[in-house]
Order: C-alpha cells, then structure tokens, then sequence
C-alpha cells in the first residue's frame, strides 16, 4: 500500500506551468512576426520573400514595366501579412487564457492546501 500526495502530482503539471506557456506563446508570436513572407514573383513560378508582417520590402517587384505586378503583390503581401497579425493575436490570447487557467489552478491548490 503506498500513499500518494499531492506533490506527486502528474508529470504534465510539473511540465505544464504558466511561466513555460508564456514563454513558448512569446516565442511563437516573435516567429510569426519576423519570418518572411512569401509570394509569387513576376513572371516566374517561385515564390519571393516580400518582408514580414512589421514590413514590407516589395523592391523586387518595382520597376518599369511591372505596373500590374506590383499591384498584385502589394495586395497579396498585405493579406498575407494581415493573416500573420491575425495568427500572431490567437496566439497572444490563447497564452493569456492558459496562463491564467494555469495560474488559477495553481491558488485554488495552495487554498486547500493550507
């Protein structure tokens, strides 16, 4: 017969804690920011970097006769860059809403331990 105490817990609460998920949803949403995003270029079938989602670097596609290109990727880079924002806000408050889950959880165990 062996007892089990409450600081035994599970493995996944020990792994499992507030700290780590912010640090991990911070690490996510700095990744989501600064990888570049890519898109068609003109005229060929490979896609070319157009900055990230804090900027936007379209020198590829300006020049002379790329008119209808450049409207085209600065359309796209824009979407795409506010599909990264987007991404990158579920990200923050999916954090948010499991750190404090995990917060919670862990005064509502220190009130019934004391």
């Amino acid at each position: 017969m062996s007892t089990r105490t409450e600081r035994d817990g599970s493995r996944l609460r020990t792994w499992v804690t507030a700290p780590r998920v912010v640090w991990v949803g911070t690490v996510v949403v700095v990744l989501l920011l600064t990888l570049p995003i890519h898109i068609l270029g003109p005229g060929d079938h490979e896609q070319k970097s157009c900055g990230n989602a804090l900027s936007m670097d379209l020198d590829y596609w300006t020049g002379p006769s790329d008119g209808n290109y450049w409207e085209k990727a600065y359309r796209t880079c824009n979407s795409k860059r506010t599909d990264r924002l987007g991404q990158a806000l579920g990200v923050v408050s999916l954090t948010v809403l499991a750190a404090t889950l995990l917060g919670a959880g862990t005064r509502r165990r220190s009130v019934k331990e004391s």
